[in-house]
């Protein structure tokens, strides 16, 4: 709903936020430039645009950028790549589905000793009450015996 005048016109916050439909009648996504001409500009692109389908519809949603800001975009995505790439071919790179296999094997180790320490810990707990009982029972002998009368563990 634009209103046009002879000097400017107006947009209206529904048009502004809402989507515009690619030629397919789908709702269009707002992908990103990787280009160096545009790098980092979004614009608005066919919803199937890695499809053959594709209607190849194209709409900017960013105003044109400065050569100076474009410059430094394409240098810090050019710097990206080649970190990305000297990390590959050093062999230190670290993929990320080998350490969350790893950490899913050590919290399975974990919780398999957690339970081994649990079960030494009854253990423990039952040797000290079998302990505690016997000398309770060796208490018990050594009062009675001296009660009534007996020498209890004398030499002859």
């Amino acid at each position: 709903m634009r209103t046009a005048t002879s000097a400017s016109s107006s947009v209206t916050p529904n048009e502004v936020n809402s989507e515009p439909t690619c030629y397919c009648g789908l709702q269009s996504p707002i992908l990103m430039a990787k280009t160096k001409k545009n790098a980092g500009r979004r614009f608005h692109g066919c919803a199937k645009f890695d499809s053959p389908s594709c209607c190849n519809f194209f709409m900017w949603v960013d105003p044109k950028i400065p050569n100076h800001v474009r410059d430094m975009i394409v240098d810090l995505l050019e710097r990206n790549q080649t970190l990305s790439e000297s990390s590959q071919s050093r062999g230190d790179g670290v993929e990320v589905s080998s350490l969350l296999a790893e950490m899913k094997s050590q919290k399975a180790k974990n919780r398999r000793l957690k339970e081994e320490l649990a079960q030494v810990k009854k253990g423990k707990m039952l040797y000290q009450s079998a302990f505690i009982l016997c000398i309770c029972y060796i208490a018990v002998l050594v009062i009675y015996n001296v009660k009534v009368g007996r020498k209890f563990l004398s030499l002859p």
